[in-house]
């Protein structure tokens, strides 16, 4: 039985296929001869559908698993490849860069493992969206100021500071989700 029957075509999760249909037309208008307002309106625009899905999912109780798993993995696909496009421009970036990828499959494997011994599909928590709202502030002040040597370094370091914040605050979760899953199946076997 599909655990996410029903759930594909939700207002929230088309909004999510819509960010992740904006990635290549991201990716072609970066590298088009007048690449900043392009890029900076479909970046905010992605950022916008992000804000957007996730409002409605709230107020009309559109939450659905598939959704939890479908909009950070938009996310993270947008972030990724802006924050590649933009590495041409910052080299520091290539280190965010890095830092997003081992975020993502560190946090997703443990997301895979609570969901698999919990059977809980944990969605995003404030650390996570807060590094999030921290990068759709950043790019587009590197897109439209294009800052040099200090000022750019300090915003990219900001948006690695808040990246390490969300991938230690998720760490943290997981790990409690797993200890107290294993510790209530260890109680469960003892009674």
């Amino acid at each position: 039985m599909n655990r996410f029957k029903g759930q594909y075509f939700s207002i929230p999760n088309i909004l999510s296929y819509i960010r992740i249909a904006l990635v290549p037309l991201i990716v072609a208008t970066f590298f088009s001869k007048d690449h900043r307002t392009l890029s900076t309106v479909l970046i905010v625009l992605s950022g916008l559908t992000d804000c957007v899905d996730g409002f409605i999912a709230r107020k009309f109780n559109m939450i659905t698993d598939f959704g939890k798993i479908i909009d950070p993995m938009a996310d993270k696909l947008t972030q990724f490849t802006v924050v590649v496009c933009l590495g041409f421009e910052y080299s520091l970036l290539f280190w965010l860069a890095g830092l997003l990828l081992f975020k993502e499959f560190f946090v997703g494997t443990m997301g895979l493992l609570v969901m698999k011994k919990t059977d809980l599909v944990d969605g995003a928590r404030w650390y996570g969206k807060l590094a999030t709202i921290m990068f759709y502030l950043i790019v587009p002040y590197l897109l439209i100021f294009t800052p040099k040597g200090p000022a750019a370094h300090l915003a990219i370091l900001i948006c690695i500071i808040f990246m390490l914040l969300s991938l230690v605050m998720y760490t943290i979760r997981y790990s409690l989700l797993l200890f107290r899953n294993s510790k209530n199946a260890s109680k469960k076997v003892s009674e």
